[in-house]
């Protein structure tokens, strides 16, 4: 059995989130999630480092949990754009990730006609298992949220909003364009810009979740920081990774819940109620970890429940690159009050 480690504390902070007991994204009802979410704790555990075992000339940007201990990853951008399968090991009980990450399988990101994307003409900034394959979302010069088969084959591209659609004066733009991606409990499919349109002041991000009818709503980010992922709890509650310059990075609990509905608004006047945030992690607390580039967010296992315990944890993956260093995976254990 391991050695059991000491738990390194980041924030604990009286943020808001309550996750489900089921196995997928395992999740509750936003209305069994408590507004105030006081007794939330989040504090950073583990380190493990992907080496060069991802044949990729650009980092990865994106994960998500596809079964117990098994991921998919997704590069930036690579010759030609590729997803992997890999095997992250890790350890509830002693919080902490065990052997060697590896590579199971994979494939090639396709578009339309079952032609490989060329190098340069996507940046992808995030990757989540949906509807027996995947969608993966590019940011940067060439912007798309793609549904894609298992192994890759292109199905479709959901049609982004009118105000969203690059144009001279309006739309995603460069940095500030799509760059997280999360799949709800039933399937929903949401994306978060990294800041405001072209149109819209630049720490006001949208989250958008596609449907009949699309739901948008305004996420501010801190004014020195991007969002960089979004990770669904319920259908209106998310954690949402914000990165900023070095090592800076936080994750917040974000809610829909009494925001101001935004679909359909070209341009934002400022005045509309955003989403609200609490933050439940920060880089600024724990010092001994090293963050990097913090670019995406992935839930990780549910950790052994205690009868009489106050609270149920469960582990979140963050990836992240360092310039002249190979890929890292952090781990991060939420406490949650029951």
């Amino acid at each position: 059995m391991p050695l059991m480690r000491p738990r390194l504390w980041g924030a604990t902070i009286a943020g808001a989130l309550v996750l489900g007991l089921s196995s997928a994204l395992g999740v509750q009802p936003a209305s069994a999630t408590p507004a105030s979410g006081a007794g939330v704790s989040a504090f950073y555990t583990d380190s493990t480092s992907l080496g060069t075992f991802v044949p990729t000339f650009n980092q990865i940007t994106g994960l998500d949990r596809t079964g117990n201990g098994r991921y998919v990853l997704i590069a930036e951008d690579a010759l030609p754009p590729r997803f992997f399968d890999a095997h992250i090991g890790y350890s509830s009980e002693t919080a902490s990730f065990v052997g060697s990450p590896a590579i199971t399988g994979g494939g090639t990101v396709l578009g339309p006609w079952f032609i490989p994307q060329l190098p340069g003409t996507a940046q992808f900034e995030g990757i989540r298992k949906s509807n027996g394959g995947y969608t993966v979302v590019s940011g940067g010069g060439n912007q798309f949220v793609r549904q894609i088969g298992p192994i890759g084959q292109f199905i479709r591209d959901l049609p982004l909003p009118a105000a969203w659609r690059p144009a001279a004066k309006s739309g995603v733009a460069g940095q500030r364009g799509l760059t997280g991606l999360a799949v709800g409990p039933q399937g929903q499919i949401s994306v978060i810009t990294a800041g405001g349109l072209k149109q819209d002041a630049r720490t006001s991000a949208r989250l958008l979740t596609f449907g009949k009818p699309n739901r948008e709503f305004v996420y501010r980010t801190d004014a020195d920081k991007v969002a960089a992922d979004v990770l669904a709890i319920n259908g209106t509650d998310f954690l949402v990774l914000e990165r900023g310059a070095g090592r800076l990075a936080s994750i917040y609990w974000a809610t829909t819940r009494g925001a101001t509905g935004v679909a359909g608004k070209h341009k934002l006047t400022g005045k509309e109620k955003a989403m609200t945030k609490r933050r439940v992690f920060s880089t600024a607390a724990t010092p001994r970890l090293a963050a990097g580039d913090m670019s995406g967010l992935a839930w990780g296992n549910w950790h052994p429940d205690t009868p009489f315990a106050k609270a149920r944890s469960r582990t979140v993956l963050v990836v992240s690159q360092t310039a002249g260093s190979p890929t890292r995976v952090h781990s991060f254990e939420l406490q949650l009050p029951k």
